[in-house]
C-alpha cells in the first residue's frame, strides 16, 4: 500500500484497515502517505527503519521508501533517503525489484497535481540512482488518484487509481478537482525478464 491508509492518522483507521485487509493471503507492506501518521501506521503494519523497509517477496525484491514531509501534500527524497535506497538496491543488485514510494516521480501534465508531488531535482536524482540499477523493474506510487504512466532512469513508473476519489483529467488544470469514482488497483506481473502491469477498476455488480 502506497500510502494514505488513513485520513486523519488516527490509530483506529489502521486497526480498521488492517480488519479489512485480514482475509488477504498474502503479505502486506505499507508505507505512509501525506495523510498518515508514520508513527501509528508503523505500529500496525510494522516497518524498518526511518527511511522504509527491504523485504524479498518469492524471486522478488520489494523496497519501500517514504516519501512524505510531515505537515506537507508534497513530498521529498533527502539525502539520506536516497542514500538508503543505493544500499538497499546494492544489497541484491541481481534480484528484480519494485521501488514503492508515496508520491510518483513523474509529471502528469496537471499543474494542480504536479506541484503536489515530488521537486524536479529529486526526480532527477532518483533518475540517476536507477539508471544505475537496471534491476529495478517497477517504481510503484499512489497520491495523484489517477492512473497514470512514465518512465524514469529506464524504469517504468506507475501511478495507481485511489480507493474513493479520482483526480480529474484536465491536462494544464490549474485547479484539483477530485470527484467520487470506483476504486482501482494496480497489478505487476513478473514474466521472467518481461513485466506487465494491469490497472483493474472495482465495480460492484447489480
Amino acid at each position: 500500500m502506497t500510502g494514505d491508509v488513513a485520513e486523519s492518522g488516527a490509530a483506529r483507521e489502521y486497526e480498521r484497515a488492517r480488519e479489512l485487509l485480514a482475509p488477504l493471503t498474502m503479505p502486506v507492506h505499507a508505507i505512509p502517505g501525506n495523510h498518515d501518521d508514520a508513527g501509528e501506521l508503523s505500529a500496525v503494519f510494522g516497518g524498518d527503519g526511518p527511511h522504509g523497509s527491504g523485504v524479498r517477496i518469492g524471486g522478488i525484491r520489494l523496497v519501500a521508501m517514504d516519501s512524505t514531509r510531515p505537515g506537507h501534500d508534497d513530498g521529498s527524497l533527502s539525502f539520506d533517503r536516497l542514500a538508503w535506497l543505493r544500499e538497499q538496491l546494492a544489497a541484491e543488485p541481481a534480484t528484480p525489484t519494485v521501488v514503492a514510494m508515496h508520491h510518483p516521480p513523474l509529471l502528469t501534465g496537471i499543474p494542480s497535481l504536479d506541484v503536489l508531488g515530488l521537486p524536479e531535482d529529486d526526480r532527477r536524482a532518483l533518475a540517476e540512482v536507477l539508471a544505475a540499477n537496471p534491476q529495478v523493474r517497477r517504481v510503484v506510487a499512489g497520491h495523484v488518484h489517477r492512473a497514470a504512466f512514465a518512465t524514469l532512469g529506464h524504469s517504468g513508473v506507475v501511478a495507481c487509481p485511489a480507493v474513493y476519489l479520482e483526480a480529474r483529467l484536465e491536462i494544464g488544470g490549474t485547479i484539483l478537482d477530485l470527484a467520487e469514482a470506483a476504486p482501482g488497483f494496480a497489478l505487476h506481473v513478473a514474466l521472467g525478464d518481461e513485466w506487465a502491469t494491469h490497472v483493474q477498476v472495482v465495480t460492484t455488480a447489480a
